[in-house]
C-alpha cells in the first residue's frame, strides 16, 4: 500500500484537518477556562482611580443581577475570579469621582478569562465637576 498517497487522500486531509482544529481548539479552552476577569479603572482625565467598586453582573431571564463586586487596588486595577459566565455586564463607581455604565462584555466560551482592554472610563456625576458641589 503506497502511504503517501493514503495520507494525501482528499478525505483523510479534509477530516484530519477538522480533527487538528477541534484539538487546538479544546486544548485553547482548557488553558484559558479559569473564569479571570482583569482590568483597570481610569477618571475623566485618565488617572487611574484607586478604590472603585467595579460590579460584575449576569443577565437572567429578564434582569441583569449583580453576583461579584471588588475594590480596585492602589494602581486602579481589579480581578474578579471564578467566574462561570458566558455574557457578562461590567459597571463601576466612585462616590465623588464619577460612574461607568453597565457595559455588555461577550465571550467565545463559558468561564473564559478576558483582560478588557479599554479601561472603565468613570464619567463625572451629571450637573457638575467630579468632588466639586453643583
Amino acid at each position: 500500500m503506497n502511504w503517501r498517497a493514503f495520507l494525501l487522500n482528499r478525505y483523510i486531509v479534509t477530516f484530519g484537518s477538522v480533527a487538528a482544529v477541534a484539538l487546538a481548539w479544546n486544548l485553547y479552552i482548557a488553558m484559558n477556562d479559569d473564569g479571570i476577569i482583569r482590568g483597570r479603572v481610569v477618571d475623566a482625565d485618565g488617572h487611574l482611580v484607586a478604590g472603585a467598586t467595579v460590579v460584575l453582573s449576569e443577565r437572567t431571564l429578564l434582569v441583569t443581577a449583580p453576583r461579584d463586586r471588588v475594590t480596585t487596588d492602589a494602581d486602579g486595577r481589579f480581578t474578579f475570579t471564578g467566574h462561570r459566565f458566558h455574557r457578562i455586564w461590567l459597571e463601576a463607581g466612585k462616590r465623588g469621582v464619577g460612574t461607568y455604565q453597565q457595559t455588555e462584555y461577550r465571550m467565545y466560551f463559558k468561564g473564559q478569562n478576558i483582560v478588557v482592554k479599554n479601561p472603565l472610563q468613570l464619567a463625572p456625576p451629571a450637573g457638575g465637576q467630579p468632588g466639586k458641589p453643583s
